[in-house]
């Protein structure tokens, strides 16, 4: 299993990793914690290509595990995997009684792991629908238990999400000392798995300051750095060079790599992450006068928006104003 995780987040080498996570949880047949990390792994796994079914799957196959073992901390992990396969489809209905579930079941247990697992999984929740403020309170909670636990990657991924609230607000300085945390953290865990999110997340707030040259260095490491297996990520990179082009004027390719980004993400069920790079390329439609192109995507965000949405909530706002007055 720790091979397969070294295999899935340093290396890149998806097929390694579920090669070795099948070969643990072959050895693994009886309930146990053991088995409880592979199946839990062999979820992220299924998850990273975009198979978010198979993901679900072994999600509930470590759900019995953890019931079988009686581990509420185990069992608020495992709900929080099922909860997030509902989010990424935004199915949120379905997804949060599960969240609210995880964090009682992680207040009970005393876990230190499983409560910052808990709070970081509810506040990125509601992150996504608009709840600023209750959102930073859990996702700081969540950093601090993590740094208290001495878990770098846990503690990177809560502060990454704070970064994107910051920048929602405008407060841009503070965004971008949360992902140069992010990024100072995991660059030296060699770890390709949240890693480009916090450089491109970098990359999107030097942009918004005007920095052109230092958001193109941070959009082209993050390109360099994630997993070709990563969807959501290889869109999310592609869709930061974009923005980085559009800015530089090189509106053909800025055009073509938000297309892309978009693209990445159409065939399979990651419904919420598609909502960042469609709303990058509405908002560089209609900068362009281009409103008839945009009109269907324009159409798409509002249907789908259950409120300020993602890392580029100002980009949706923005045009969903220029659809409604149009």
């Amino acid at each position: 299993t720790a091979l397969a995780e070294v295999a899935l987040l340093r290396d890149a080498d998806l097929a390694r990793a579920r090669e070795l996570a099948d070969e643990a949880l072959a050895v693994l047949a009886e309930a146990s914690e053991a088995r409880f990390d592979a199946l839990r792994l062999r979820g992220e796994i299924a998850w990273v290509p975009g198979d978010l079914a198979e993901g679900g799957r072994y999600a509930g196959e470590a759900l019995e595990a953890a019931r079988a073992l009686g581990r509420k901390d185990l069992e608020a992990k495992a709900i929080y995997e099922l909860a997030n396969t509902h989010a990424l489809r935004m199915r949120y209905e379905e997804a949060e009684p599960l969240l609210e579930r995880a964090r009682q079941l992680a207040d009970e247990s005393g876990s230190i792991t499983a409560r910052a697992t808990a709070a970081r999984a509810f506040g990125a929740f509601l992150r996504q629908q608009g709840e600023i403020d209750q959102a930073e309170a859990l996702l700081s909670e969540a950093a601090g238990l993590f740094a208290e636990a001495g878990i770098a990657d846990g503690e990177a991924y809560a502060l990454g999400w704070l970064g994107w609230s910051a920048f929602v607000r405008g407060d841009l300085a503070r965004a971008e000392r949360l992902f140069r945390d992010v990024v100072r953290i995991l660059t030296p865990l060699e770890d390709r798995g949240f890693l480009p999110e916090g450089q491109r997340g970098l990359a999107e707030v030097l942009l918004a300051q005007g920095r052109v040259e230092e958001a193109e260095r941070l959009a082209l490491a993050a390109r360099d750095t994630v997993s070709p297996w990563d969807i959501t990520s290889r869109a999310s990179t592609t869709m930061a060079l974009g923005l980085v082009r559009a800015a530089q004027g090189r509106d053909e390719e800025a055009e073509s790599l938000l297309r892309e980004a978009l693209a990445l993400l159409e065939p399979t069920d990651f419904r919420r992450v598609e909502l960042e790079p469609l709303a990058a390329l509405a908002e560089f439609l209609v900068a362009r006068g281009r409103h008839e192109e945009a009109e269907p995507l324009l159409a798409r965000l509002g249907s789908a928006l259950p409120g300020a949405a993602l890392g580029r909530a100002d980009a949706v706002a923005a045009a969903l104003r220029v659809h409604a007055s149009s």
